[in-house]
């Protein structure tokens, strides 16, 4: 699970990529309300490692780096 929160209600973009930056899948792709939300990943099928998550809005562009352990 992985906590977001949005200031502005705008069009909002929550990707997360491999170490070697590739985009492996979109989580949020769609107009949000301001608030705190929580996605859930299923990362079932990805090998343990390094991976990104890259939020885009209309006011806002964050990437932060997380660890996937099995």
């Amino acid at each position: 699970k992985i906590k977001f929160n949005i200031p502005n209600s705008s069009l909002v973009e929550f990707k997360i990529y491999n170490s070697a930056g590739k985009e492996i899948t979109t989580l949020v792709n769609g107009k949000l309300s301001s608030g705190s939300y929580e996605v859930n990943w299923n990362a079932s099928d990805y090998p343990s490692g390094v991976y990104y998550y890259k939020i885009v809005s209309e006011h806002f562009n964050d990437t932060k780096k997380m660890v996937l352990i099995k």
